[in-house]
């Protein structure tokens, strides 16, 4: 067991005898984040286990606020798990393969800035499952209808989790298989082959909606391009995203992906912006700012639906 699991599970102990004879300052502010995202917790222990994870959590937030940094971290649905439950939870397996990366910037015809979040469809959820490599397959593949075709409909994820079987379900995958994948066999609509964050048994194979191919991008120049014309999708490193809340974020463990998202804009410093799928509570209503270059792993893999 992690000696910092002791000494937390130690606390715990503590706090769960004597809790009702002092009250913590941030107990308040605890009850508060326990109604507004309507959670109950089966025991007394448990929720004081919480509760110790949230305060620690919030310490580090203010923390770092306090340095001045670029960006800034708060609490937010994910404030009550520790960086290994949030890894374990919504993120995928790590993929650390060697990868030979440039970052240089050499086109003369770009727009000095591009933001297409407000053009896509509503930001999504993927809930408790490390779905997050489907999510940014059917963000690229919505990108392209909304911005090449004109449509806006919303396609499913769920059969990409219970029917792709290249990826893993909710224990991650790989968008670009994803993106074939949906090409071959065709997408079903959301509202036809709902989300439920979980893998099930696969119902339906053969979807009504293809687009023609995929391209893969290899270069930050390649990527800026294409984001020019619509967004793509992007694999990232987002182990240490969990309490984000605006700026541009460069803090990141290193560069090894293990979650995917949508690149869908970029700043005229050339920061990447990257909407994700943990619901528009997360981050910049549900997007996050990466500094330019490799940032979090972004240019590891580029992906875009033609």
């Amino acid at each position: 067991m992690y000696k910092p699991l002791i000494a937390l599970i130690t606390t715990v102990l503590f706090a769960t005898t004597s809790y009702l004879g002092q009250e913590d300052p941030l107990r308040r502010l605890y009850q508060e984040w326990k109604q507004k995202y309507q959670t109950r917790y089966t025991s007394q222990f448990e929720d004081e286990y919480r509760f110790e994870i949230f305060k620690q959590n919030y310490n580090y937030y203010q923390e770092v606020n306090s340095r001045q940094s670029s960006y800034t971290l708060g609490i937010n649905q994910f404030a009550t798990l520790t960086d290994e439950e949030f890894e374990q939870i919504y993120l995928g397996r790590a993929d650390s393969s060697p990868i030979e990366i440039d970052e240089s910037i050499d086109s003369i015809n770009l727009p000095e800035s591009v933001d297409w979040s407000s053009k896509m469809n509503p930001v999504k959820n993927q809930g408790t499952c490390g779905s997050g490599w489907s999510f940014s397959a059917v963000g690229a593949f919505e990108a392209f209808f909304i911005f090449v075709k004109g449509t806006h409909f919303q396609y499913s994820e769920q059969n990409l989790v219970d029917c792709d079987t290249n990826s893993h379900g909710c224990d991650g995958g790989y968008p670009a298989k994803a993106i074939d994948y949906l090409n071959k066999n065709g997408a079903f609509l959301e509202s036809e082959y709902p989300y439920v964050a979980s893998k099930e048994k696969c119902r339906k194979t053969q979807g009504s909606t293809k687009a023609n191919s995929r391209k893969t991008w290899t270069t930050a120049t390649q990527a800026y391009e294409a984001i020019a014309q619509y967004p793509i999708s992007v694999s990232v490193q987002s182990s240490n995203w969990k309490g984000y809340t605006g700026g541009i974020f460069s803090n990141c463990i290193n560069t090894s992906t293990n979650h995917a998202a949508v690149a869908v804009g970029y700043d005229s410093k050339k920061n990447w912006l990257i909407r994700n799928s943990w619901g528009s509570d997360w981050g910049v209503n549900g997007h996050i700012w990466l500094a330019i270059g490799n940032t979090c792993g972004v240019l590891s893999r580029l992906d875009q639906v033609i």
